[in-house]
């Protein structure tokens, strides 16, 4: 007798479709192959979920250290398999578009806020590059948030970063009243507040979990 297979989970279901939003404009531009294809999300997303999953454990066990270490390793995995995949030269055309993927991910995340006044694809173009240029404005050219929380930082260097990344949004603001709508422009600011609460909650209850660790044990950042 065949036992039917259990049918995926909504969350399931959406991450494969959120990767193929970030990462299809560079499936395309490398031109693979439907196999090459299936195979490139697959390793993506094989990494996002063992490294998710490990975070959650060894968080729960306060081992830090470990989890540095463990997650560093998996990125090597990760990009050992996407290079013999892709080839070097593609490879290195993956690790650039690598540098934009913080931005487009806050952008999909962002798009519901826009629902009543969407956002056409030469803004959502825009949007990208004048976020990258906020970044790049305040000397931040990894790709990653200005404002990702690490438990070595101080209070000090939390108010810097959340200082910097204020710099970036009102950078992006100035930027995007040249290709929204004034209706899209409140949007973008309201959303912009909402994300800025969110991180500084997201440090406050950080550095109460983790206020008392060492330092030296330079876990990675989350955005």
């Amino acid at each position: 007798m065949t036992v039917p297979k259990t049918p995926p989970t909504t969350e399931e279901q959406q991450v494969p479709a959120v990767l193929e939003r970030l990462y299809a404009p560079l499936v395309d531009k490398l031109n693979l192959t439907p196999e090459q294809s299936r195979s490139f999300y697959q390793v993506i997303l094989d990494n996002k979920t063992r490294g998710q999953a490990q975070m959650t454990d060894l968080l729960r066990h306060e081992d830090l250290g470990r989890m540095a270490k463990t997650l560093a390793g998996f990125q090597e995995e990760t990009d050992a398999s996407l290079q013999t995949l892709l080839g070097a030269a593609k490879f290195a055309e993956y690790q650039a578009y690598q540098k934009g993927a913080g931005d487009r991910g806050i952008l999909e995340r962002t798009k519901d806020d826009f629902a009543e006044s969407p956002l056409t694809g030469d803004q959502q173009q825009s949007l990208l590059k004048a976020m990258e240029a906020g970044r790049i404005a305040v000397g931040n050219t990894a790709g990653t948030s200005d404002a990702g929380f690490s438990v070595a930082d101080t209070s000090d260097v939390m108010n810097k970063k959340l200082s910097r990344q204020e710099s970036i949004d009102q950078h992006i603001l100035q930027q995007a009243a040249n290709f929204l709508s004034p209706a899209q422009l409140t949007i973008l600011s309201s959303t912009q507040a909402r994300m800025m609460a969110a991180r500084k909650n997201g440090y406050a209850k950080a550095r109460a979990t983790f206020g008392n660790q060492d330092p030296d044990s330079k876990p990675p950042t989350t955005g």
